[in-house]
């Protein structure tokens, strides 16, 4: 797993979320498309932030993640906004015995796309795009990213058919205070230097009149929406 789920990093992403609307955004572009569709599953939900809203546009869905911090955060949100068609699980990708309509991945696991394929009827894989500004300096970046233009490269060099839809969105992170804002690119980047630090917040942080939050670092996200036929029929 890439990426830490804890009472800091949930905190500071749906805050984003619901600063910028990030996921209700990818999910109106993703929702037309299921049309025909009964089922979907979310391979490394994370939050589950897509599925909140794409639950409204499909009957069953199903979130599965390794996280237990993010898996009870899913639980309790669900239960708190009384949805009755979302289930989260707590399980390896790699246990997985069922199939679905529609199969969504995000970011990092589109580098197994294809083990899913005999999973679904359809596959939606969301992919960084290159141009994106930074949430923390670059140089520090601790793993390297599939990118939307490698995973293009990919699917071509297989003869791998697909709808690719591009877009860049809204995903800067509001902050409640300066502390707040350094711990985050902190965490972000853990062996970044005081004076890099320092340097990347002056140039990157901006004052807003949200009482809330009073600071944010803008950031632009470029993603590609893969659309791929999977290869799941009646009898899977």
């Amino acid at each position: 797993m890439n990426f830490e789920w804890n009472a800091d990093t949930i905190r500071w992403y749906q805050a984003a979320n619901d600063y910028t609307g990030f996921y209700k955004k990818i999910a109106e572009l993703i929702a037309p498309k299921l049309q025909g569709y009964s089922s979907l599953c979310d391979i490394g939900c994370g939050l589950g932030l897509v599925d909140l809203e794409l639950c409204m546009s499909i009957d069953r869905v199903t979130c599965i993640d390794i996280s237990p911090e993010a898996i009870a955060f899913l639980k309790k949100t669900i239960a708190e906004r009384n949805i009755a068609n979302i289930r989260a699980l707590l399980m390896d990708c790699k246990d997985i015995t069922w199939c679905w309509d529609v199969i969504y991945i995000s970011f990092f696991g589109s580098r197994n796309f294809k083990s899913f394929l005999p999973r679904c009827k359809k596959l939606f894989a969301v992919v960084i795009g290159n141009n994106e500004t930074e949430l923390y300096p670059g140089k520090y970046r601790r793993f390297k990213r599939n990118t939307a233009p490698e995973f293009k490269q990919e699917l071509d060099s297989q003869g791998i058919p697909y709808t690719l839809t591009e877009v860049t969105l809204n995903f800067g992170q509001p902050l409640v205070s300066m502390e707040d804002a350094q711990k985050f690119v902190l965490n972000n980047s853990p062996s970044i230097s005081p004076e890099d630090l320092t340097s990347f917040l002056s140039q990157n942080l901006v004052e807003t009149v949200d009482k809330k939050y009073p600071l944010f670092l803008p950031h632009n996200k470029a993603i590609g929406i893969f659309e791929i036929e999977g290869e799941g029929g009646l009898n899977c």
